[in-house]
């Protein structure tokens, strides 16, 4: 590892140099602001220094037993130096520090230096995913049925994380960063309704992460409900991990794939 390299607390004032490494993820999504930076993601980022330079930064959200490493940056002329490592290190010892079990993250799959320094610490690839930028006029090409969207109330959101696998506390944490939360019923006759959707939208992306379904006929219930917040729109990001039907039906109405994903898991 370069000399003198510190992992350290981000800071409010660490901003400048997150807007200078934020590119690097080789993401579309527009750079967040100071306010947000300082509001949400310094609270739960630590960075790499070197001297008076900020070589890197891990952003992280924790949930009730788990971590999610959500963005690993290295400065460019800082790589294969042991910042990284470091980096993950010092996230890792402080998510086991407040109790986490296990952590997990998103990467490309043409990655290889980071999926090599992921996999040194453990992690393995649980299902790969893709994000899709959908046009809102394919929204009346999808199929219609029996579910209906309704805002998620916080007293459901232990019901939905099971019934859709998302880890629990996550979506108390998307709450609280301002995202809209929709789940999809189902009202079959003579059956008690049923979640069959969930979506974790941000209407400033526009986007929605989780996006899952149990049924196709929700995929249009949740994104009419999300049209509504953004009706000026052209286009709606969807992440669909590990699930090919509803891969197959959004490239079927004209949907283009963004980013290839692979999400890992690993013990803590």
């Amino acid at each position: 590892m370069k000399d003198s390299v510190v992992v350290r607390r981000a800071l409010p004032e660490d901003y400048a140099a997150f807007t200078r490494l934020f590119p690097e993820l080789l993401v579309d999504d527009p750079v967040p602001s100071a306010e947000v930076w300082g509001s949400v993601l310094a609270p739960t980022t630590v960075v790499a220094v070197g001297g008076r330079e900020v070589l890197g930064y891990c952003y992280f959200q924790a949930y009730a037993e788990v971590g999610y490493v959500r963005n690993l940056v290295v400065a460019p002329g800082a790589r294969r130096s042991g910042v990284g490592q470091a980096l993950l290190r010092a996230t890792g010892e402080h998510l086991r520090a407040i109790g986490k079990t296990s952590w997990r993250l998103n990467v490309m799959p043409d990655n290889h230096a980071a999926l090599a320094l992921y996999t040194s610490v453990g992690m393995r690839t649980k299902y790969a995913s893709k994000s899709f930028k959908l046009p809102w006029q394919a929204l009346g090409a999808l199929p219609n049925g029996n579910a209906t969207p309704r805002a998620l109330s916080p007293d459901r959101d232990a019901a939905l994380e099971a019934r859709f696998d998302v880890p629990r506390g996550q979506l108390a944490t998307a709450r609280t960063l301002g995202r809209i939360l929709l789940e999809a019923v189902s009202h079959a006759e003579h059956v008690e309704p049923e979640p069959v959707g969930l979506a974790v939208f941000d209407p400033k992306f526009p986007g929605a992460f989780p996006f899952r379904v149990a049924n196709l006929e929700a995929v249009r219930a949740l994104l009419t409900a999300m049209r509504q917040h953004v009706p000026n729109d052209e286009h709606v990001s969807l992440v669909v991990e590990s699930d090919p039907p509803l891969a197959r039906l959004l490239k079927e109405v004209g949907a283009s794939v963004r980013h290839e994903i692979l999400h890992l898991e690993g013990s803590l």
